[in-house]
């Protein structure tokens, strides 16, 4: 189950560990049941501990933010490691996210 808290109408999600394969396709259903029966259309991912990251974990990203997108909804990344933000810049895909230093940034915009 993820770990998450309600901040007036946008969820924060804490993920944790090496977002791969196996735990990537975890994480999308449970975000895609979130938005699909619960109706979240603002979420904010926290990957500060998220020590990995896959292109599993970039897809099922990219996954939610579409899904979000089709609802008028937002996706946004906070707290980054730099050895995950490499790869985020590497694979070019900062354009493709609205990214925050912190929680509070991404909460505030």
């Amino acid at each position: 189950m993820l770990k998450k808290k309600k901040v007036e109408d946008r969820l924060v999600v804490y993920l944790e560990g090496r977002l791969d394969v196996t735990v990537a396709t975890e994480v999308e259903e449970q975000l895609i049941k979130l938005i699909d029966d619960e109706g979240e259309k603002h979420i904010i991912l926290n990957l500060e501990q998220v020590e990995y990251m896959s292109s599993s974990g970039f897809r099922a990203c990219i996954a939610i933010l579409r899904k979000l997108k089709q609802r008028d909804g937002s996706l946004k990344l906070c707290n980054i490691r730099p050895s995950v933000k490499r790869i985020f810049d590497v694979i070019e895909l900062t354009s493709l996210f609205d990214i925050f230093d912190s929680e509070d940034a991404a909460l505030q915009s």
